[in-house]
């Protein structure tokens, strides 16, 4: 229906998980709104857990050596007070320091910082910022318009070794280089206003705001490709804090500037993390698609234990009957446990129509990185597995007995290379693998004495077994497990840890209330399975803390947000949006949630919030939900700047299987996304003979407030799934019905979308960048 710059593309679900700035003494001073919030700070934060510790004494971090460049950078060399304040922070006058919140967190973490409008980041600043270049630009738009514009690139070095860390810290931001880039467009299109996006890896497309967006709607752009998944929100915030003073000498400005942040996937994270510990920073915040806190470790484990339990034809059938007008029961051709497994996980809240637009289907080795979490902190959980009662391992049941590899042997040979570093080995023997073959076998090493040899976040053998011969991968093995090899050398071939980790959900319930854990509980709130040892922070949390800036969800808000959740998506489930709601409410009380809250459920929508439309078969199932993100971002710069709330969020319920269920009545749906209705010959599914009518029936409604309808699209079963040429609506309505009579010449199963865009101004154009879209389907079956 058009194809236009990706403004967001979609975030991949592996959130290895897993920021402040100053004001300088020639800028502007603070509006009476900044000093406001600046000055709410103490009482929202005062409420808030997390800043129930004392503060950290700056001077600490000022101890350990701080590599400074010995100059500072571009116009920021004026700023002789503020420059001194870096080196005299108790100098008269001097911008105050922000501060760390308590001391580090549980598995290295550094302590969260407050960041606000006026304080200075220790760490990341003026003197540490390094400009690298700064060009004249023009961006061509559709249609051959032009927008000159200034990009600023550079970058904030590592500032620390490892080694000079604090004690208790293992990460921080200061130990990584990351880049750092600003877009200023020509000071006519400049409306007081700035754009981020944020992303904890260094994923430049994730990190950075399509200009033609940001500049035809006054902003400038702030982004940062961070050097570590550990970033936490301080590097974001010191960017954005610089860029505004950089945007006040560029454009002459002496009037406040606004900001709005978002980010997907693994940078809701560091969203969420920056809507509770910052203020004055950034006036409104998107998380996308979000992950709360535990998601991140346990949907992996979860999707592990459906890839285990269930065996992958099942799985297919199961995706399949997912499908609107399928006619097909997804426990069809079940037995006892595997209902039971897809029972878990739905009930874990998995959504169903998740199945269908998983691209791939689920392996029991989901992710290593979260999976060694597990491993690192709770080391003795896979021993307990298969050795203690209270486990599955203990007394299996047939899919776990099918699927477990366990067996030792012995090096019989060693190849070397030049420099006398083994390439690779040969084994006395090779245990016979399970129902899914080699997937997450390892190769664990061990002393003469039979000690199992590990180092840091490695645990076995990297490397890919033919035969009886073991290549070692090159890059990826420790040094301590090459020299540990050598002929008669005890190996264990196994696959036990992996097994086990898709059952620790059971085993690590979270205590913050989240109701996909409830399934885990009897009725007097005793656990059903045996729990494992509590850490100081609960082990599923501690990937979100690095990107999260060392901050827990609280849901006290101290930024207005919008949460952007799609019911499609496989990765984040749609129920933690209810669920992060529901924090919110009950941290703040309903009415001062109100104020400062939204959620928008889309349909129909995956991972991410692309622009353009996915190609081949997954653009006939799933929506672009951009133009959604782009809307939602215009709705908050109105609410913030011209107190015009945005749509009230979408209403909706959650059923025994946390499944997120919305009215089909736009008038009570609410949100963002229009409503379409779909019949074949009254129904979802329709049965014909060849050659025919089939009677296809639609109703298109939005939302209250929602705009209007200005364009939609069929596509009719065709093995190409290309659309037809879009119908543009002559007279923009915010409902309508259309009708339209088909036929098919030969037998088969034609699945049938109808997909529409809304438009908040009416706008039919096809290059507007806030389509409002969704889609409905149906199935005609003919015989």
């Amino acid at each position: 229906m058009r194809k236009q710059m990706s403004c967001v593309p979609a975030a991949s679900m592996v959130i290895s998980i897993l920021v402040l700035g100053l004001i300088g003494a020639d800028s502007p001073p603070a509006t009476a709104q900044q000093n406001d919030a600046a000055s709410n700070v103490g009482s929202a934060l005062a409420i808030d857990p997390m800043f129930k510790e004392p503060y950290i004494d700056v001077d600490e971090w000022r101890d350990k050596p701080v590599h400074h460049l010995g100059r500072p950078v571009l116009f920021f060399a004026s700023q002789g007070p503020l420059l001194n304040a870096q080196e005299n922070p108790s100098a008269p006058g001097a911008p105050e320091i922000c501060k760390f919140v308590g001391g580090p967190q549980f598995g290295g973490v550094e302590p969260p910082i407050v960041a606000n409008a006026t304080c200075v980041d220790p760490d990341f600043n003026d003197r540490t910022l390094v400009i690298d270049s700064t060009q004249e630009q023009v961006l061509t738009m559709p249609g051959g318009a032009t927008i000159r514009y200034t990009e600023v690139k550079g970058h904030f070095p590592p500032l620390r070794t490892p080694a000079e860390l604090p004690a208790g810290i293992k990460g921080s931001p200061t130990t990584a280089n990351h880049s750092v880039v600003w877009r200023f467009p020509e000071k006519k299109f400049w409306h007081n206003r700035f754009f981020q996006q944020t992303y904890p890896l260094p994923i430049e497309s994730l990190n950075v705001v399509d200009s033609q967006f940001a500049f035809t709607n006054g902003a400038f752009t702030v982004g940062v490709i961070s050097g570590t998944p550990s970033a936490g929100y301080r590097v974001i915030a010191a960017a954005a804090k610089l860029a505004k003073v950089y945007a006040d000498k560029l454009y002459g400005n002496s009037g406040r500037i606004y900001g709005y942040l978002w980010g997907a996937s693994g940078g809701s994270v560091q969203s969420m993390g920056a809507n509770e510990g910052s203020t004055g920073v950034w006036d409104g915040i998107i998380p996308i698609v979000i992950a709360t806190d535990g998601l991140n470790v346990h949907t992996f484990c979860w999707d592990g234990f459906q890839a285990l339990a269930i065996p992958e034809a099942k799985r297919k059938a199961i995706t399949a009957a997912a499908a609107p007008g399928s006619g097909a029961d997804l426990y069809a051709g079940l037995n006892s446990e595997e209902r039971a497994a897809l029972d878990e996980v739905l009930s874990a809240g998995f959504p169903r129509r998740g199945f269908e637009t998983l691209e791939s289907m689920p392996l029991v080795r989901v992710t290593t990185a979260m999976q060694n979490v597990i491993r690192i902190y709770d080391p003795s959980y896979e021993d307990d597995f298969w050795s203690k009662p209270g486990y599955e391992g203990v007394r299996p049941p047939p899919y776990l007995s099918a699927a477990l590899v366990d067996g030792f042997t012995t090096v019989s040979s060693i190849e070397h290379d030049a420099q006398n570093v083994p390439t690779s080995v040969t084994l006395a023997s090779i245990p016979k693998f399970g129902s899914i073959g080699s997937e997450g076998v390892e190769f664990y090493v061990y002393t003469a004495d039979g000690t199992r040899i590990t180092e840091g976040d490695v645990f076995s053998l990297a490397g890919k077994l033919k035969d009886n011969t073991f290549t070692l991968d090159p890059q990826k093995n420790k040094e301590t497990m090459l020299r540990a090899l050598s002929t008669g050398a005890k190996i264990r071939i196994t696959n036990r840890f992996v097994l086990a980790a898709a059952f620790y959900p059971r085993h690590s319930v979270l205590d913050n209330g989240n109701p996909a854990y409830d399934q885990y509980k009897n009725a007097d709130q005793t656990f059903k399975y045996v729990q494992r040892t509590k850490t100081p922070v609960p082990l599923p949390y501690i990937p979100n803390l690095g990107a999260s800036g060392g901050r827990r969800q609280t849901g006290h808000l101290t930024v207005k947000t919008i949460v952007l959740e799609n019911l499609s998506d496989p990765a984040s489930w749609g129920y933690v949006g209810s669920f992060y709601a529901e924090q919110v409410q009950k941290a703040m009380g309903p009415v001062a949630a109100d104020k400062i809250f939204r959620l928008y459920y889309q349909e129909n929508a995956a991972h991410g919030a692309d622009i353009d439309e996915k190609p081949g078969k997954p653009g006939t199932i799933l929506i672009a939900a951009g133009g959604i993100l782009n809307q939602a971002i215009l709705d908050m710069a109105a609410w913030v700047e011209q107190g015009v709330p945005p749509p009230p969020s979408s209403r909706y319920k959650r059923d025994p299987q946390n499944q997120v269920v919305l009215s089909q009545q736009a008038e009570a749906r609410f949100g963002l996304q229009p409503v379409i209705r779909l019949t074949a010959n009254g129904s979802s599914r329709a049965t014909v003979g060849v050659n025919q009518n089939v009677d296809l029936n639609a109703t298109f409604d939005v939302p209250p407030g929602g705009g209007k309808i200005v364009r939609y699209a069929w596509y009719l079963g065709g093995k190409d799934y290309k659309f037809e040429d879009a119908v543009t609506v002559e007279k923009p309505t915010a409902g309508f019905t259309v009708q339209r009579t088909i036929s098919f010449p030969a037998p088969g199963e034609y699945a049938i979308t109808l997909r529409g865009d809304g438009q908040r101004n009416g706008d039919k154009s096809s290059t507007n960048m806030t389509p409002l879209e969704n889609l409905a389907r149906v199935r005609i079956v003919v015989q």
